[in-house]
């Protein structure tokens, strides 16, 4: 067997391995509606985590880890985002936003 085939049945293998994890977690509860049901409380408080977890180190850590170096522009703009994140249901309009945020005052600054 060639190394292409041998890679390419390794993929299939691990792809039916994961398909066959999720559905047993289905299966196990009964339906897919219950299991979203009774999920979807948590499910709702993802988006914002990932957001933090994503933006919070590239504001505290703005240079080599020598020590929390906050920069002011970026602290703003994190908060500009955050409020935008407030009425917004999305997460494409707080990063646009801060992102606009800063670019701008750090344009104004020179």
């Amino acid at each position: 067997m060639s190394e292409n085939l041998q890679l390419w049945l390794l993929f299939f293998a691990v792809g039916l391995g994961t398909f066959l994890i999720r559905l047993s977690f289905i299966q196990l509860h009964g339906s897919a509606e219950a299991l979203i049901a009774r999920s979807k409380h948590i499910l709702m408080l993802l988006p914002p985590a990932i957001l933090a977890a994503l933006c919070i180190p590239a504001i505290i850590f703005t240079r080599p880890l020598t020590a929390y170096q906050v920069d002011s522009f970026q602290l703003l703009a994190a908060l500009v985002a955050i409020l935008i994140a407030k009425f917004s249901r999305s997460v494409f309009w707080p990063v646009m936003g801060g992102m606009l945020c800063l670019w701008v005052l750090r344009f104004i600054s020179g």
